[in-house]
């Protein structure tokens, strides 16, 4: 995972959502990006991926980060159950978490790119340790999905900020 580097200035188009608090349990996203994207005239199938990017890292936001909820309670039996439970527990509780998405059309080397970038209000979390998947696990394989679908996964230094950069697949503004 590399360090969350400066990226090329928005090009004209973007969108963003923030959460806060109570509004994290009913919160879709990824349904509003979807709708962001579509209307950006980008195709059925690159909605998709950049959806299931935007889903992942919500997702590890939300969980991991403002709830503090840790995957390794998935491995043990009845684990999803109890993950389950203590997430909707958690969300009720939760007064002041945050979670921020912003999507933007930017250049890289010329060429256009989406940032897909999630930030939450967690402690963060090391992205210089390994995170690879591991074979057998009922967790883990969110982020390397992410870096399949997209050109490059950053974080910043603390973690909390997650930012994957995929080819642009809409039509550029005027």
């Amino acid at each position: 995972m590399a360090p969350l580097s400066a990226h090329a200035p928005s090009t004209g188009w973007s969108f963003e959502l923030t959460f806060v608090g109570s509004e994290l349990g009913g919160a879709d996203p990824v349904h509003a990006c979807e709708g962001a994207l579509a209307e950006a005239g980008w195709n059925r199938d690159s909605i998709d991926s950049a959806a299931l990017v935007v889903a992942e890292l919500w997702h590890n936001a939300l969980e991991h980060g403002v709830l503090g909820l840790d995957s390794a309670l998935k491995e043990r039996d009845g684990g999803f159950s109890d993950y389950y439970v203590l997430r909707e527990r958690l969300l009720s509780e939760n007064r002041t978490g945050r979670v921020r998405i912003a999507l933007a059309l930017e250049t890289l080397h010329g060429d256009p790119m989406l940032s897909i970038e999630v930030e939450d209000s967690g402690k963060g979390f090391d992205p210089r340790a390994p995170r690879a998947p591991l074979p057998g696990r009922r967790s883990g394989r969110g982020l390397a999905i992410v870096r399949e679908l997209c050109e490059s996964l950053e974080f910043n230094a603390r973690g909390n900020v997650a930012r994957a950069t995929c080819h642009w697949d809409g039509p550029l503004p005027a």
